[in-house]
């Protein structure tokens, strides 16, 4: 189309014949434009087109990237391990106590009720010493308990069965010497537990609990004993 537009031209302009040329101008001017439209679209096309391939390729280089920066750090994760510790093999053994016998239990128990222990005396009672274990004159265990004044201990040897009308050798039972050390609150309960107020010693002259605490002047278990 454009080649006879310009052979139309020639033959006007050659002609001199001015409205036809102007025509065949506009013509010609139209024709170029259109031939340039047409040129121009697939190039548009075609970066538009380069375009897209270019965003494509960059989102699969993403995705890749992405893929491989998960797969990375999955990989570092630790995984996590239990540790066992090691008990040493060659462990000492607690030593082991030899059970007391019953000498030395008895013995533990006369100490512990002169020195007025009465949790030691409570322990040893419970693993099976005498509670009427006396020394060699015939003093008990309740009767060293009584001159050291503690009354917890006469409670747990009675409760165990100490005899409450044991005598010594001279004649001294465990009242005597409630009444010689002033012990009023050990004299009520050994009478509440059947302690005989008027035994006598052996010594002359013969003395019973309330004289014995008269003798010093210990009204109050004097009365106690029945004065």
């Amino acid at each position: 189309m454009k080649q006879s537009l310009n052979t139309l031209f020639d033959r006007l302009r050659f002609q001199q014949h001015p409205v036809l040329l102007l025509t065949g101008c506009l013509l010609l001017g139209i024709s170029g434009c259109a031939s340039t439209t047409e040129t121009d679209i697939p190039k548009a096309n075609s970066i538009i087109t380069s375009t897209s391939s270019d965003t494509s390729t960059l989102a699969a280089k993403t995705e890749t990237t992405s893929v491989e920066t998960v797969s990375a750090t999955t990989e570092t994760v630790p995984s996590a391990t239990t540790e066992v510790v090691a008990q040493p093999a060659d462990a000492e053994a607690e030593p082991v106590t030899a059970p007391l016998s019953q000498n030395d239990l008895n013995k533990q128990l006369w100490d512990a009720a002169q020195t007025g222990d009465a949790a030691t005396v409570s322990t040893l009672l419970e693993q099976g010493a005498d509670a009427n274990t006396a020394t060699a004159s015939g003093e008990t265990a309740l009767h060293a308990a009584i001159a050291a004044g503690s009354f917890p201990a006469v409670m747990q040897l009675v409760s165990k069965g100490a005899n409450v009308n044991a005598a010594t050798a001279t004649g001294w039972t465990p009242l005597h010497h409630a009444a010689r050390f002033g012990r009023a609150d050990a004299a009520n309960y050994l009478l509440q537990q059947g302690a005989d107020p008027k035994a006598a010693t052996n010594s002359a002259p013969a003395k019973t609990p309330v004289q014995m605490a008269l003798d010093q002047g210990d009204l109050r278990t004097a009365r106690i004993l029945g004065y």
